[in-house]
């Protein structure tokens, strides 16, 4: 049976108490539908961006954010495929935990091939053994210790099992990441889709292959590997919170003046520019394909009266930017 073994520290009990008190402003907190969207969006494009390098297909961020926007052609099929198993993790929630079954799909969207490993792998064990770990490490997930386990540790926890386990023949590294948000958001702690801690992961990579390279055999003791991961979730976790009281308080000033009244058209035009920095008459079809040319000049016309955006130029050949 699966059974990890742990400690809670002081440092675990302080950063637990850090990430509770980040999420309860974050998410209790109101900011404007476009700034909400802008900043899930940046996580979703740092998630895929960390994800595509363990794939080896490295590309700056501006980049991925243009695959993710669709204003850019011939997106790699690994990007094509972390957007499929993203997809599938949402369309899977439902409050219940992750299983056996939703991992082996993730697994098949980005591996392209069924089942676990055939193969032996260097410090994983025999492919014998990974069936009868997989089912014991999910059954622990709903037994009354599991249940009990805070969000933050069992998402830890899943994070390092998986990769000690290396339960695919590739990507077990990618595959992990996707166990670690999945339980996270299956036991209420999404943080609104704002958060993820793939930079933390990337910028103290040295410490987190130290962290897995330690992990050998059964007897895995994931205390330190906890005040790891919850150390970069708290500090994370309160830079958001940051940003988001300072954008909680620019809401009210845009609430005030009327700015914030904007149409789902409009706002997307707003965050539109502030990922590109100039529109132009040619954009509007590809960002929205199922409206007139002379409904988006309307809402752009708006924008232009509240003195959100500002125009240069004039007919076809007219640019639009961030006032």
């Amino acid at each position: 049976m699966f059974l990890p073994e742990y400690s809670i520290t002081p440092d675990i009990l302080k950063n637990i108490s850090l990430i509770e008190y980040s999420r309860a402003v974050i998410e209790n907190t109101t900011i404007l539908p476009s700034w909400e969207n802008q900043i899930s969006k940046e996580t979703k494009v740092i998630f895929m961006q960390s994800n595509l390098k363990k794939l080896n297909v490295n590309t700056e961020l501006t980049q991925v954010k243009a695959w993710f926007d669709r204003v850019t052609d011939n997106e790699p099929m690994e990007f094509q495929d972390l957007m499929s198993a993203d997809k599938y993790l949402d369309k899977v929630y439902s409050g219940n935990d992750l299983t056996e079954a939703n991992i082996k799909e993730i697994a098949k969207i980005l591996n392209h091939r069924t089942g676990y490993r055939d193969l032996n792998i260097n410090g994983g064990p025999k492919p014998e053994e990974i069936l009868a770990k997989t089912v014991q490490f999910f059954d622990w997930t709903q037994t009354l210790d599991g249940k009990e386990t805070h969000p933050v540790i069992l998402a830890s926890i899943s994070r390092m099992y998986f990769e000690y386990l290396k339960p695919f023949r590739k990507n077990n590294t990618v595959i992990s990441s996707f166990i670690f948000i999945g339980f996270l958001k299956h036991r209420g702690y999404s943080f609104k889709n704002l958060f993820c801690l793939e930079n933390y992961f990337d910028q103290t990579s040295s410490e987190y292959k130290s962290h897995i390279s330690k992990t050998s055999g059964e007897n895995i003791d994931y205390t330190a590997w906890i005040e790891y991961v919850t150390n970069g979730m708290a500090q994370e976790l309160s830079n958001l919170k940051e940003r988001i009281k300072i954008l909680a308080r620019d809401t009210k000033i845009a609430k005030a003046t009327g700015r914030a009244k904007f149409t789902p058209r409009q706002e997307r035009i707003v965050e539109y520019l502030q990922d590109y920095g100039i529109l132009q008459n040619k954009d509007f079809a590809r960002i929205f394909p199922d409206t007139s040319e002379d409904s988006v000049l309307r809402d752009l016309k708006v924008l232009i009266q509240k003195g959100i955006i500002q125009k240069s130029g004039s007919t076809k050949s007219s640019l639009y930017e961030l006032s």
